[in-house]
C-alpha cells in the first residue's frame, strides 16, 4: 500500500475512476494522465529574515494541478512538514473536490515547510509576503486565487493582498480568499468548512436513522474546523464528548461545553487542560465510544494500525485525506459510514467562490444569504452522491470521486487539445 500522500490520492483516483471506462469514453486522449499529472508544480527556496537579523531559508511550494473547469483554486499551509508530494495531494483532492459542490473553480495548493507557530509576527509577516512576492506572477483573481489553510487565516490573507496591492497597483480583492471581512472577506468565511462539516452529517444522519438529539460525538483536531463542527453539533443537540488537539485531549461523557472550551483555547491553552472534563491521549480521541466522529487535523489519522478501534459509525472527514485506503476498507467492512473529505469539508471553498464573486461584483451578502447558499449547494452535491451511491450500491467516497471524475473529465474533453 502507498505512504507517499499523492499516490495514495492516485490510488483512491484509479480505484474509482476503472468503473468510469474513461479511456473508451474518451479515445485516444489519454485522459488518465492528464487528471493525474499536475498543471504545473512550483518548487523553490524561501529566505526571509528573522528579528535577530539572521536569515532562515526554507522550501517553499506551490502546486497548480488542474484548471479544466476554472482557475486553480487552493489554500496555503505553512507546517513542518509541508513537502512536494503532500501539497501534489492536496491541490489533487481540491480540484475533484469543486468539482463535487459543482463550482467553477480548479485545483491547487501551496505551502512552506516552517515552524511557523515559533515565529514571531514580524517574522510571520516577511514570511508570508516573501512567498507572495515570489509567486506574484502565479496568483491572480482569474489565475490562481489562495485561501487559508493550516497555520494560515484572514490575517495572512491580508498581508498577501497587500503584496499585491503594492507591486501591481490594482486593489483586486478577488487576488485571495479568506480575507479579514474589513477588506472584502465574506461572512462566514471563517465558520463554512465546520458549517459544511455539519450540514453532511445532519443528512447522513437522517438516512442511517440516527437523531443528532440523542447523538454523541468526538472531534479530533480542535482547530478552526473542528471548534467549529464541535459548536455546531453541539447546537444541534449532540452530546461532544471528546475533543483533541496537538497536545492532547479531553473527554466528558456527560458532554463537553464546548462554548467554554473554545474560550479555553482562545485565552493560549490546550484542550487537555480544561477542567470540564478528563485529560485523555489524542489517540483515545478517535477510539471514543460515539456515534460521529470527526477527524479535522491533518492527513492519516486513521491507518490500518488504529482503524479496528473506532467504535463510531458515522466518520465526516473534515480534514483532507484522513482515512488512509487500507482504514477505509477495514471501515466499510465493519459497516462505518464515511462521509468523503471532498465533499464534506467542502464548505470553505464554497464560501470562498462566494466571496471570489462578492470582490467581482464589489456587492456583499449578509451572513444569512451566505449561510442559505452554502446549505443549498451542500445539500445539493450531498444528495447528489448519496443518490448515486444507493443506486449503483457503492459507498459515499466513490460515488463522490465517480461525480467528479466525471465532470472534470468531461471538461476536460470539451476544452480539446492542450
Amino acid at each position: 500500500m502507498a505512504t507517499d500522500p499523492f499516490a495514495v490520492a492516485k490510488e483512491y483516483f484509479y480505484r474509482y475512476a476503472a468503473p468510469l471506462e474513461l479511456e473508451k469514453r474518451y479515445p485516444r486522449r489519454d485522459i488518465l494522465e492528464h487528471l493525474t499529472t499536475p498543471d504545473r508544480s512550483i518548487e523553490f527556496r524561501l529566505t526571509f529574515q528573522r528579528d535577530d537579523d539572521s536569515n532562515c531559508v526554507c522550501q517553499a511550494y506551490r502546486v497548480q494541478f488542474n484548471d479544466d473547469r476554472g482557475p486553480y483554486k487552493g489554500g496555503i499551509r505553512f507546517h513542518p512538514v509541508v513537502d512536494l508530494a503532500e501539497t501534489k495531494a492536496l491541490a489533487f483532492w481540491m480540484y475533484l473536490k469543486t468539482a463535487v459542490v459543482e463550482i467553477p473553480f480548479g485545483g491547487a495548493k501551496g505551502g512552506v515547510a516552517v515552524d511557523y507557530q515559533s515565529l514571531s509576527l514580524p517574522e510571520k509577516e516577511r514570511l508570508t509576503k516573501r512567498y507572495a512576492v515570489v509567486l506574484l506572477n502565479d496568483i491572480g483573481s482569474q489565475k490562481d486565487i489562495p485561501a487559508p489553510d493550516v497555520n494560515t487565516s484572514e490575517r495572512e490573507m491580508g498581508w498577501i493582498l497587500d503584496v499585491w496591492r503594492m507591486i501591481h497597483g490594482l486593489y483586486d480583492r478577488a487576488v485571495v480568499t479568506g480575507k479579514p471581512i474589513s477588506i472584502g472577506g465574506s461572512q462566514g468565511r471563517r465558520e463554512a468548512t465546520g458549517r459544511g462539516v455539519v450540514i453532511t452529517v445532519a443528512e447522513a444522519a437522517k438516512e442511517l436513522g440516527l437523531r443528532l438529539d440523542q447523538a454523541s460525538a468526538a472531534v479530533q483536531g480542535f482547530g478552526n474546523v473542528g471548534s467549529v463542527a464541535a459548536s455546531l453539533l453541539q447546537q444541534c443537540g449532540v452530546q461532544v464528548r471528546a475533543v483533541s488537539d496537538v497536545g492532547g485531549g479531553v473527554m466528558n461523557e456527560k458532554g463537553l461545553d464546548i462554548p467554554r472550551l473554545v474560550e479555553h483555547v482562545k485565552s493560549g491553552q490546550g484542550v487537555s487542560s480544561f477542567p470540564g472534563g478528563q485529560a485523555i491521549s489524542r489517540e483515545a480521541v478517535l477510539s471514543a465510544k460515539v456515534d460521529i466522529l470527526v477527524p479535522a487535523a491533518l492527513e492519516h489519522a486513521i491507518m490500518a494500525e488504529n482503524a479496528p478501534a473506532i467504535q463510531a459509525t458515522l466518520i465526516a472527514e473534515g480534514a483532507n485525506g484522513p482515512v488512509g485506503p487500507d482504514a477505509m476498507d477495514i471501515l466499510n467492512e465493519k459497516g462505518v459510514t464515511i462521509i468523503p473529505d471532498i465533499l464534506c469539508n467542502a464548505g470553505g471553498v464554497t464560501v470562498s467562490y462566494f466571496e471570489w464573486v462578492q470582490n467581482r461584483q464589489e456587492f456583499y451578502w449578509p451572513l444569512e444569504r451566505v449561510n442559505a447558499e452554502l446549505e443549498q449547494v451542500m445539500l445539493r452535491a450531498y444528495h447528489a452522491v448519496s443518490d448515486l451511491a444507493r443506486r449503483e450500491k457503492v459507498t459515499l467516497r466513490e460515488a463522490a470521486y465517480r461525480i467528479a471524475i466525471t465532470r472534470v473529465a468531461e471538461a476536460a474533453a470539451r476544452r480539446g487539445v492542450q
